[in-house]
């Protein structure tokens, strides 16, 4: 394992712990080392591997898009496990170019190492709670290894589902559940007799069981529904609007099954959940008209505790939220301005800001780890345990001055919401849930 994917590992288990508010693993594995292909949805651009390798702990490859390597990131991307996957809108000779790298994930396998490859092949602009077809590229992987080493090694291969309420949300939530590994061993009949029939099938049983491990809407109009419902219903994976008495498994299993029940819908029942989500449009625009979320309007009446306990948290933490200020200020700024101006999908925006932010605030505050050490009054030991555990502090000072930074916004938007007539709105969501009763079953 190189020295810079051992660093990253460690450093993003334990940003990632300050990010998210609740990290859940479905069927953790309990080894560093396997010959397992792991298959995952692409929710998150380039916040999926990141959360997938710093959360579980096999060591892990990762087939990333090669129009991302060039000769001054190739490098840095070689040390931490990133493999370059040709695609036919890269415009290369695609054959030729993955042969090669074929050869490379052979002897990756081979050693005994594992590889994450995300099967839908591209992500969405905007989260939607689906899942695309599975490529047959990470069978192909598997089968041409099983070949290199003559079918006497055991490889398999597993699908993952990655569930996000928000990866752009700080203080969000994400879910990682694991599927049942297939032992690509026991095709090598099939194989043999027709290989184009054996990658089919065990690309179809792959996307069957990840089907069950994401929230899988299959109409995108429905998705859109389907979000707001989870919203209004409080029971889902909706990022804000959430019953805090359940744990983030519930809301998943919630959501999943909702999904599942408007796949299933007839025509007459289609109808009426369409025509509720008409309704629901509606209600939407009453929200926008108002300048208020969901989220506001259920806590208008008791949001001045919540203002209050926020602003007392604020002023107990103010001599952090100082450090935190200095420490990661002005980089937090500046790199939330260029990733926005640069990158014109969102999506990519939290994973680019989470990775430039690691490597700004570590090599920024870097200086600190060896001046403080200098200028401390006690005994050089006793200083450089000081140094050190006042640097990896760093990370959480930032993290309370993007909490406080939150809490100053949320005390200003209470100014304006308390300020306003919400008895007609309220009226409206009470309307609205009447109707959901009538059209939603009980889950």
């Amino acid at each position: 394992m190189r020295f810079l994917y051992l660093f990253l590992w460690f450093a993003f288990q334990y940003s990632f712990r300050l990010y998210f508010r609740k990290i859940k693993i479905i069927n953790p594995s309990d080894y560093l080392f396997g010959r397992t292909i792991f298959v995952s949805n692409h929710q998150g651009s380039f916040m999926d591997p990141l959360i997938i390798a710093s959360q579980r702990k096999p060591v892990v490859y990762f087939m990333t898009r090669s129009d991302v390597f060039n000769k001054f990131t190739r490098p840095i991307l070689w040390a931490v496990h990133m493999l370059p996957i040709y695609r036919q809108r890269d415009g290369v000779d695609t054959k030729e170019k993955n042969t090669k790298i074929f050869e490379k994930t052979n002897r990756v396998l081979f050693r005994k190492r594992n590889i994450l490859i995300f099967g839908e092949g591209f992500t969405d602009d905007r989260i939607q709670r689906r899942l695309h077809p599975i490529k047959k590229g990470p069978a192909r992987i598997g089968f041409s290894a099983l070949d290199y080493c003559n079918w006497e090694k055991e490889i398999f291969i597993q699908g993952l589902g990655v569930n996000y309420t928000d990866f752009n949300l700080r203080g969000s939530d994400v879910l990682i559940a694991a599927g049942s590994k297939i032992r690509l061993n026991d095709f090598q009949k099939e194989y043999e007799e027709n290989s184009a029939k054996a990658i089919t099938e065990v690309t179809r049983l792959l996307e069957a069981d990840m089907r069950k491990l994401v929230t899988d809407v299959h109409d995108t109009e429905l998705a859109d529904i389907h979000e707001e419902l989870m919203m209004l219903t409080r029971k889902g994976m909706h990022p804000t609007c959430f019953d805090r008495r359940l744990s983030i498994e519930a809301r998943w299993k919630y959501s999943i099954k909702l999904a599942d029940w408007m796949n299933s819908l007839g025509e007459d029942q289609l109808g009426s959940l369409k025509a509720l989500g008409i309704k629901l449009n509606q209600y939407k625009t009453q929200l926008s008209a108002l300048n208020v979320t969901e989220q506001e309007r259920y806590l208008s009446k008791s949001n001045a505790w919540n203002v209050s306990w926020k602003f007392m948290r604020f002023v107990c933490l103010f001599p952090f939220f100082l450090l935190g200020a200095v420490h990661a200020g002005p980089t937090y700024l500046l790199i939330k301005r260029w990733v926005e101006t640069k990158f014109k999908r969102p999506v990519f925006w939290g994973s680019t800001k989470k990775v430039t932010s690691i490597f700004a605030a570590f090599f920024i505050n870097l200086p600190v780890l060896f001046i403080l050490p200098l200028v401390l009054p006690w005994a050089v030991e006793l200083n450089w345990t000081i140094s050190i555990s006042y640097f990896l502090c760093v990370g959480l000072f930032a993290q309370v001055f993007l909490l406080g930074l939150s809490d100053l916004a949320s005390i200003k938007r209470y100014q304006k919401v308390k300020s306003l007539d919400l008895s007609g709105l309220n009226r409206s969501h009470q309307e609205l849930m009447n109707e959901i009763h009538k059209v939603l079953p009980l889950l």
